[in-house]
C-alpha cells in the first residue's frame, strides 16, 4: 500500500515541546566546551593576525614625526581638480587612510592607501597587503607584498625583512 500524503506529513512533524529528560543547561555548557576548545581555521587565524598587525602599523604610521603636519598638507592642498602627481602629499595620504582605519572606516582607507601605493609608497601598500589578508583576499594581498617588496619607483627591495602570504619573513 502506498502512503498517503496525510501519512508522509503526519510522519514529518516536529515536536515543538522537548521530553522532561533533556538537560538544556547541560547542553549548552558542552556545546560552550567543544566551542573552546576548537581551533579556528588557520585561515581565520591568519586574518586576525593581520588585523591586529594592521592596528599596529596604522598607530605607528599616526604616531610618526610629522604625521600631523602630512595631513594638514594634505588638507590644505591644491583645489584643483586634476592633482599632479608631485602635488599630492603622498605620506599624507597614508597618514589620512591609517586615521580612516583606526576610526572604522576600511573602505574609505583602502582608497587612500591604494592612492600612496599607487605613486611609490610602501608603508600604504603594506598596509593594504594586511588589509587584504584580513578581508580573505589572497590574491590581492599577494600583489601587494609585490608591491612592497619591488618598489615601484625605485626597482629596489627594501632593506630588511618583510613579511610573505604565510606571515613567515623572508
Amino acid at each position: 500500500m502506498t502512503p498517503t500524503i496525510e501519512d508522509l506529513l503526519a510522519d514529518s512533524l516536529v515536536p515543538t515541546s522537548s521530553p522532561a529528560s533533556v538537560d538544556v543547561g547541560a547542553a549548552l555548557r558542552r556545546l560552550a566546551a567543544d566551542a573552546a576548545q576548537a581551533a579556528p581555521p588557520p585561515d581565520m587565524a591568519r586574518a586576525a593576525q593581520a588585523g591586529r598587525h594592521l592596528a599596529a602599523v596604522s598607530r605607528w604610521i599616526l604616531n610618526g614625526p610629522g604625521a600631523a603636519i602630512h595631513v594638514d598638507r594634505l588638507a590644505d592642498g591644491p583645489q584643483a581638480t586634476h592633482v599632479e602627481e608631485d602635488q599630492l602629499d603622498v605620506e599624507g595620504a597614508a597618514v589620512f587612510a591609517c586615521l580612516l582605519y583606526l576610526t572604522g572606516h576600511p573602505e574609505s582607507a583602502q582608497f587612500w592607501w591604494q592612492l600612496a601605493a599607487g605613486v611609490g609608497h610602501r608603508a600604504a601598500a603594506y598596509c593594504l597587503h594586511l588589509h587584504h589578508i584580513a578581508l580573505g583576499e589572497t590574491r590581492e594581498a599577494q600583489h601587494r607584498v609585490h608591491q612592497v617588496t619591488n618598489s615601484v619607483i625605485d626597482g629596489q627591495p627594501p632593506a630588511g625583512r618583510v613579511p610573505n602570504l604565510t606571515g613567515q619573513y623572508t
